[in-house]
């Protein structure tokens, strides 16, 4: 029996209209074997919007990413309105438009995929991409620090979703920061809190590009040297 699911990747086109580019899943589309094929062989951006593209997929192999596809046709193109519980409802809608049993959308702040069952219906299904979307941007550096997942909505308005190379390296960054507190963590809280504020302000005011290709022992180095230079003051 199928088990049908939406792959959706939303971006903005020219004019900054919010767009949901979504492709229609055939077989196999529970969290244990589509969910598992998005996260191993189309976890950045590129593949993100690739798998996206594709308009029909019979079945995605999760050991391998091979892509089956009975058909040729076009991706969707849906047009989503700028307020974000409304978007998405209609993300959600046209989940259930595919007679999906499981909806899929790629979360480009963080360069992950959250997903939602549809069998409790679509407010339902909306309601809980909303809370993945939140529960997915919740800040490494912090919960004092978090950005609300509706400004981060309304930053994607304005930016766009284009600038795949900070959302890369915002996604490293994250990963690799969370290692260098796990190996951090007998060192006193304050210290570590005061340099992941410290971290967190200048990747605000400078982007994250200078820090995405540090290493778990990258940050470990710059935390000790945070130090350092607070015992020289």
């Amino acid at each position: 029996m199928a088990t049908r699911a939406l792959i959706g990747f939303i971006q903005s086109d020219s004019s900054g209209n919010l767009i949901l580019t979504s492709t229609y899943n055939h077989y196999d589309g529970y969290p244990e074997n589509l969910g598992k094929a998005l996260e191993t062989h189309f976890n950045t951006p590129a593949k993100a919007k690739e798998i996206a593209s594709k308009g029909y997929i019979s079945y995605v192999d999760p050991t391998t990413g091979e892509i089956e596809s009975k058909y040729n046709e076009p991706a969707d193109e849906t047009a989503l309105p700028e307020d974000f519980e409304e978007g998405m409802m209609k993300v959600a809608e046209t989940a259930d438009s595919y007679g999906a049993d499981y909806a899929y959308l790629w979360e480009f702040h963080n360069n992950n995929w959250i997903f939602t069952p549809m069998g409790n219906g679509i407010r339902s299904a909306a309601q809980e991409l909303e809370q993945k979307w939140h529960q997915s941007g919740v800040d490494v550096f912090g919960p004092s620090l978090d950005e609300s997942y509706e400004s981060k909505w309304k930053k994607f308005l304005e930016e766009g979703s284009d600038n795949y190379d900070q959302g890369v390296a915002r996604g490293r960054i994250g990963a690799n920061l969370t290692q260098a507190m796990f190996k951090l963590q007998d060192e006193p809280k304050e210290m570590l809190d005061a340099y992941r504020k410290s971290l967190a302000n200048d990747i605000r005011l400078n982007g994250p590009l200078d820090y995405g290709n540090y290493s778990a022992e990258d940050f470990i180095e710059d935390y000790n040297n945070y130090i350092a230079d607070k015992m020289d003051m």
